[in-house]
Order: structure tokens, then C-alpha cells, then sequence
């Protein structure tokens, strides 16, 4: 249901018995943690909100998670506002623009209150961690050597992407393209076609770009929203086998497809453990624990951390294919 400012609101928040941390004079303290996704109700976003969960009940976190149902930046912003005037402890985002929310971060700085990004970035100095999936060559390169295996370095390409001002999606399209020219410069890439974090619309320009290119080989999709929508479109139009696919994919978004033999390499990472490490990471920050270039993280492992850019590693990309699809369900 739509509420008052337009769009609807999703709230989970986790917490336990235990305390977060202790404050200088001995009480304990439970930390307020938010986070505002590019969009609620999206997969993707909702695994991130599990993971972050169970993060919050076992580090003793009260966990926020809200924000508009879809990836507008103007909207964005105004969750990021209510927040920092709620006066929680910590707030972030998956950024949809780098630069849209400068002005919410020194009001976040201002009042003691740390802002942190997880999935997507910005660019503001400002923000005190950034939790990233996979480094954003790692992902934009997995997915060019993929295509230009599969459609024989040579031939026409699309690339779909989300939103235009996605600080980490225009970093992928970067790096395939530079990986591309260096590997495979005889693939000719489309211009990049955006359908926001939409299967459907994604299935609709797909089809488009098939209708005005019958001789395209092969599809970029940049979102987990894309790489489904265009394998719907590629098996509409009779298709599988005969134009390839890869890009980012929920496994259970892309699995039939996978099956199916329209899909035969998607990427991605774990979205749950990506929420539980932004927990853990900006848990550490609140309690003045200084983050090592490696760290132990429950439940995920050894995780690096890079101090001059202030960021957290997950880890390399995941692959998933028809030998190993059925191992992840989210």
C-alpha cells in the first residue's frame, strides 16, 4: 500500500538480549544501525535485510531497514533524512547516486552519526565504510571473459543495465567495457540500454533490442533485475542456444533459465552475508574497534579490509552454472 509521500515503507528490526557494547562508564549500549536499499522488495535487497537480521540478533544490534519501492533517488533521500532525525547510530545506503546525498552525509557528520554503503557507493569522503561484494574489475571482468568466450570474441553484444546513476553498475559497465577492448575488440557492444530494477521492463527492452539487431550474440544484464528479464525475452523469441547470456543473477532468479539452457553462466555473491557483514563491520566502527587489512567474521571468514579507501571485501564473485545451481537458495 502506498503511503502518504508515495511510496511504502518496509521496517524490520533485530535485536537480542545481549548487549551490543559496553559505554565508557560500564552500561551497556545497544547501537541503532539503518539501512536505506535502492529499492524494498527486491530480492536481492530482501536476502541483504536476512542476513543483516541475523547479524543484529546475534551482535545485540537494533536494526532498521526501509525505503522506497523504487530506485529514485530523490526518494532515497528522504528515508536517509528521517533517519539521521530519528538520531540512530549509524545509517547507510546502497547508493542509486554517488553524489545525490552529500548534503545528508555532513547533516549524518553533523550530529555524530556515522553514514555507511554497503552494495552501491558514494563518493563523499565522508562515509565511514563502504561493505562491497566483490571489487567492481573483479565483477566486470568475470562477466566480459564469460561473453566473449560464449560468443566466440566477435559479433554484436548489449549490455542492460538498472538505473544510470548507480554508483557500482556504471563501475561494471566500465571495466567490461575496458576488459572487452583489450580481450575480445572485435565484439561490437551496443549502447547500454537501462530498465531499472525491473524483470518485466528488462524483458520488454531485451525484446526490443533483439527485434532491431536479429544478428545480436550475446547480452550483458548488470542487475540481478536484468539478467533474468533478458532470458525471458531471449527465450520468447525462440532464441536459447543461439544468443548467449551472463550478467548478475539471484540463483533462484536465474535457475530455470540456467536449466532451461538459456542462461549457461550467471554471477553474483551471497547477499546474506554481504547484510551480515555490513553489520558486523559498522558494529566494529561504533565500538571503536579498528578494523585489521584481515579480519575474522563469523559465520564468513577471513574478510580484507583496505583502510585508505575504507572498505570491506566479501570476497571474488561467485559463478554459478548447471553444475553447481542447486547448491544456493536465495
Amino acid at each position: 500500500m502506498l503511503a502518504g509521500c508515495g511510496v511504502s515503507v518496509k521496517k524490520n528490526e533485530g535485536g537480542a538480549a545481549s548487549p551490543a557494547a559496553s559505554g565508557a562508564n560500564g552500561a551497556d549500549k545497544q547501537y541503532t544501525i539503518a539501512f536505506v536499499p535502492k529499492l524494498v522488495g527486491f530480492p536481492y535487497f530482501t536476502s541483504m535485510d536476512k542476513g543483516a537480521q541475523k547479524a543484529a540478533k546475534e551482535l545485540g544490534v537494533k536494526w532498521i531497514y526501509q525505503g522506497p519501492t523504487t530506485a529514485d533517488v530523490s526518494e532515497q533521500a528522504k528515508y536517509v533524512s528521517g533517519l539521521i532525525d530519528q538520531k540512530v547510530d549509524a545509517v547507510g545506503v546502497a547508493a542509486n547516486s554517488p553524489t545525490a546525498l552529500n548534503q545528508l552525509i555532513g547533516k549524518a557528520k553533523g550530529q555524530n552519526i556515522k553514514f555507511f554503503t554497503s552494495d552501491s557507493d558514494v563518493t563523499n569522503p565522508d562515509r565511514s565504510l563502504f561493505v562491497q561484494q566483490a571489487t567492481d574489475k573483479d565483477l566486470g571482468y568475470a562477466m566480459a571473459d564469460i561473453i566473449a568466450e560464449e560468443v566466440g570474441g566477435e559479433g554484436k553484444v548489449g549490455i542492460l543495465s538498472a538505473g544510470s546513476t548507480a554508483t557500482n553498475l556504471n563501475a561494471w559497465i566500465g571495466f567490461v567495457k575496458e576488459r572487452l577492448a583489450e580481450k575480445a575488440p572485435k565484439i561490437q557492444l551496443l549502447d547500454t540500454q537501462f530498465a531499472g530494477e525491473d524483470i518485466n521492463k528488462s524483458t520488454q527492452i531485451a525484446s526490443q533490442i533483439i527485434a532491431a539487431n536479429p544478428d545480436i550474440k550475446g547480452f550483458i544484464g548488470i542487475s540481478a533485475a536484468n539478467t533474468p528479464g533478458i532470458a525471458e525475452a531471449v527465450k520468447q523469441a525462440g532464441k536459447t542456444g543461439e544468443i548467449a547470456i551472463t550478467g548478475i543473477g539471484i540463483p533462484n532468479g536465474v535457475k530455470p533459465y540456467i536449466k532451461a539452457g538459456v542462461i549457461n553462466k550467471a554471477i553474483l555473491w551471497d547477499p546474506e552475508k554481504l547484510g551480515y557483514l555490513t553489520v558486523w563491520g559498522v558494529l566494529q566502527q561504533l565500538k571503536g574497534v579498528e578494523l585489521q587489512a584481515e579480519n575474522d567474521v563469523p559465520g564468513i571468514g577471513k574478510v580484507k579490509y583496505d583502510a585508505a579507501t575504507k572498505s570491506l571485501l566479501l570476497g571474488p564473485p561467485l559463478v554459478f552454472d548447471k553444475e553447481n545451481i542447486d547448491n544456493y537458495d536465495f
